[in-house]
């Protein structure tokens, strides 16, 4: 696992047994989606750093625990503050107190705070796309209950495609920030397969006295496959020449883990990806206009084709 990765484990292994006390290291492990071997290593971490955690019938800790200095390094304390520049914007999911920060500098030493304080003038995060959450503090507490105990949710919830609403028993397995939005993804009990719930088309949601047990082998990269953005179906390989300026841009951007790129003779270069779904690939490619042809597959030709039709053709009409 990275190293970048370490932090938000540990704080995540804290929460768990903090809200699950005697849980045995094999049910904190599949709580916290790792080996046994790696669990052990972690609590031993924790003991280390001055966690009071102690096994009594199962993992426990003091009540009157508080963090310590010393459990942070620079690079910790500001992977804090970035987070907290993001969250700060993402309205609704969790109601920070205005005096989280100054919490924060009072657990470092002098120096260490110091640096942290100059640094949060010079960190900021920029306005973009991004649903507003303000009236989703409550749905974001229970689904955080849920995800942590493993209890099913029923939730109201409007299907975009259908244009409907309808009500929903999920079991909760992972949430997912992606372009914008906050995403669920769940076991649900009416269609009985794994979906996708954008969090903000939740309507109502309660928790109930029901438990599941997480799949032990459901992995969130193989259910996504190759989808660009959050849209799943048939994968397929697709073709994309880009000349002019785009080039550059597209060059020097990751915009998916299956894309690979040919440099043409002429300047322009040859993209290559797989996707899940035609609708997310083609607002990408139509972003870039006419410097964007699709060589492959057919299909998407033709729906970009027609799709610029009916936009010249609009642009047209108001002109006459």
């Amino acid at each position: 696992m990275a190293r970048g990765e370490r932090l938000p484990r540990l704080i995540n292994m804290i929460f768990v047994i903090q809200n699950q006390p005697g849980l045995s290291a094999k049910e904190i492990a599949s709580r916290c989606k790792i080996s046994q071997r790696q669990c052990f290593r972690d609590l031993e971490d924790l003991q280390k750093a001055g966690v009071p955690i102690y096994n009594d019938r199962g993992y426990r800790q003091v009540e009157t625990f508080e963090m310590r200095s010393s459990s942070f390094t620079i690079e910790e304390a500001f992977s804090l503050i970035y987070g907290l520049k993001l969250v700060e914007r993402q309205k609704g999911i969790l109601n920070l107190s205005a005096g989280l920060k100054e919490k924060l500098l009072a657990l470092l030493p002098k120096a260490l705070g110091e640096q942290l304080e100059e640094m949060d003038t010079k960190v900021d995060s920029a306005e973009g796309a991004l649903i507003d959450y303000s009236d989703k503090e409550e749905l974001f507490k229970l689904i955080n209950i849920a995800i942590t105990r493993n209890q099913t949710m029923k939730i109201v919830y409007y299907t975009f495609s259908r244009d409907s609403v309808g009500d929903r028993e999920i079991d909760c397995y992972k949430l997912i920030f992606k372009d914008g939005f906050w995403y669920l993804i769940a076991f649900c009990h009416d269609r009985e397969s794994v979906r996708l719930f954008r969090v903000d088309r939740i309507r109502e949601a309660v928790v109930l006295d029901k438990y599941f047990t997480p799949p032990e082998n459901f992995n969130f990269e193989e259910y996504m496959g190759a989808a660009w953005q959050m849209e799943r179906g048939e994968e397929f390989v697709f073709k994309v020449r880009f000349s002019g300026e785009s080039v550059r841009y597209v060059k020097e951007t990751q915009f998916h883990q299956t894309q690979r790129i040919i440099e043409e003779d002429d300047g322009t270069i040859i993209y290559t990806a797989k996707a899940c779904g035609y609708k997310s690939v083609m607002r990408w490619i139509l972003g870039f206009g006419s410097e964007a042809e699709v060589l492959e597959p057919v299909e998407l030709r033709e729906k970009v084709r027609d799709e610029l039709f009916k936009s010249t053709e609009r642009y047209f009409e108001k002109i006459c």
